[in-house]
């Protein structure tokens, strides 16, 4: 089994210049940063949150590089550091709740979780509540060498006639066909062939989900997302519909952490600075109410793969 791997030093360290964040485990709480103790005092209290003192935040650890599992069993990940600074924006310690395989709607009407961490909107919702954010948007997307920490400009109707490596039938060799043009997707057996091939200078851009992907290229020598294709897709964090106050607060210290720059640099830890600034989006943050939009089901529509988030190939 592979792991989620740790986020590269020098982008980590920058992000404890920020702030002082811990990587905790399942059911452990956030209070301290190797031997200095952090002081909090809690914005918010119960019954705005379940336990006093404590936000509990539901991450599934079967969602890399949203989050996951290191060797050691800690649950790690982009949510798991943004929860993290949100906490300690609200002055609360952190505790984690494991929601693989289970209903994030459930836990959250029972009271088992305060908050759950990547919730995506497509239209619709996945859950019943309120949604906060976006913090992050993902989607398929463009990527290609880059050299520098700025993303290059790119206008996709330049690209027609250009083949783009992309994953055999998946969302983005859809996408490619779709918002470029037929002919453009340059089929590969795998997201890392198609990295590889870019790698190699066989191509010049390659199509993956923008943060999956962005993750991945970390394995690779300078390739980042740079472009969304499309719309992206916004992924938020759901609250209970009836707890305004909490909605409230999030929405608040979400958008502290963005405009002080601790989300950007926590996106760059695991994604790459160029693709944080592309994954990260130009969307104001918000709390909206939702209810689950029921989409019929499409026969003809069969995604084989890509970019979804595989522990198994996630480094």
């Amino acid at each position: 089994m592979k792991y989620l791997r740790r986020a590269r030093t020098a982008a980590t360290l920058a992000l404890a210049s920020l702030l002082a964040l811990s990587l905790v485990s399942l059911g452990g709480c956030l209070g301290t940063t190797g031997s200095r103790d952090i002081s909090l005092t809690p914005s918010i209290s119960s019954p705005v949150i379940g336990v006093e003192g404590v936000l509990r935040v539901g991450v599934d650890s079967g969602k890399v590089p949203y989050a996951g599992l290191d060797r050691e069993g800690n649950i790690v990940g982009i949510d798991v550091d943004v929860a993290a600074a949100i906490a300690q924006e609200l002055g609360l310690k952190l505790e984690l709740v494991d929601t693989a395989g289970r209903s994030a709607e459930s836990l959250l009407a029972e009271g088992s979780v305060d908050m759950v961490m990547d919730i995506e909107q497509t239209g619709g919702s996945t859950v019943r509540g309120t949604q906060i954010g976006p913090y992050i948007e993902s989607g398929p997307a463009l990527f290609t060498i880059v050299i520098s920490d700025t993303p290059p400009q790119v206008e996709l109707a330049s690209l027609a006639g250009t083949s783009i490596a992309a994953q055999r039938d998946s969302m983005s060799s859809w996408s490619l066909e779709e918002m470029i043009g037929v002919g453009t997707a340059d089929p590969r057996d795998s997201l890392e062939d198609a990295f590889r091939a870019l790698e190699r200078g066989e191509v010049a851009y390659a199509a993956a989900d923008a943060v999956v992907g962005s993750y991945l290229a970390l394995e690779f020598t300078n390739i980042s997302c740079v472009k969304m294709l499309g719309n992206p897709i916004g992924v938020y964090i759901a609250v209970s519909a009836e707890n305004t106050q909490l909605a409230d607060a999030l929405t608040q210290a979400l958008r502290t952490i963005r405009d002080g720059g601790i989300l950007k640099t926590i996106l760059a830890k695991w994604l790459s600075p160029v693709s944080a600034s592309v994954v990260m989006g130009n969307s104001a943050i918000t709390s909206q109410e939702t209810s689950v939009v029921d989409e019929p089901f499409d026969p003809d529509f069969v995604d084989l793969g890509d970019d979804l988030p595989d522990p198994e190939n996630a480094g």
